[in-house]
């Protein structure tokens, strides 16, 4: 983002830059909430510091024609929040993404886009980040074998799930028993 910002006020570009658009919802709740801030001292700077840097960066990508920046209307974040609730209680599941996006009443495409832009990951790699959490969780405090393991965070396949936990982890999940045991 840093870039951005100074291709806006490079040696290329005009001193000054003007222009005109129209504030979102959010930009205006942030500059209520500047205007009366909630909190004072050092906290309040800070909070101030970070609500300038977010309408800042709203404005550059408005500018660059990026509108869709808002965050997941409200009813729709509870909704994909109800997903990875969802997701996180049945490891088991062989979750599709049809069938994710089934439960959060959204098409497959849009789903995937705003899970994606709500957690940080895509559905599946939430998906297979909870289970290996788990399954790592249960090889260390259960003293489940690394095959009882796998299947109970629905991987059907040992082989498989040892392949994707070192990927993750680093390291093979047989380790987890010998740092248990040691």
């Amino acid at each position: 983002m840093a870039d951005q910002f100074l291709e806006l006020f490079g040696p290329q570009s005009p001193n000054v830059f003007v222009a005109s658009l129209k504030a979102s919802p959010r930009v205006k709740a942030i500059a209520v909430e500047m205007i009366s801030p909630a909190a004072q001292g050092r906290v309040g700077e800070l909070l101030l510091s970070s609500h300038a840097t977010e309408i800042l960066a709203r404005i550059m990508l408005t500018l660059r024609g990026n509108e869709q920046i808002g965050p997941v209307p409200d009813q729709k974040r509870l909704r994909l929040q109800s997903v990875g609730d969802l997701i996180k209680s049945d490891l088991r599941h062989p979750w599709t993404i049809a069938e994710l996006a089934r439960h959060a009443g959204l098409g497959r495409r849009s789903f995937s886009a705003k899970f994606h832009r709500m957690y940080g990951l895509s559905a599946s790699d939430y998906l297979r980040t909870n289970r290996l959490a788990a399954a790592r969780e249960a090889l260390l405090h259960q003293g489940l074998s690394v095959t009882e393991a796998a299947y109970a965070v629905g991987y059907t396949n040992p082989a498989n799930f040892s392949t994707a936990f070192r990927r993750h982890f680093g390291y093979v999940p047989s380790r987890c028993h010998r740092d248990r045991l040691s």
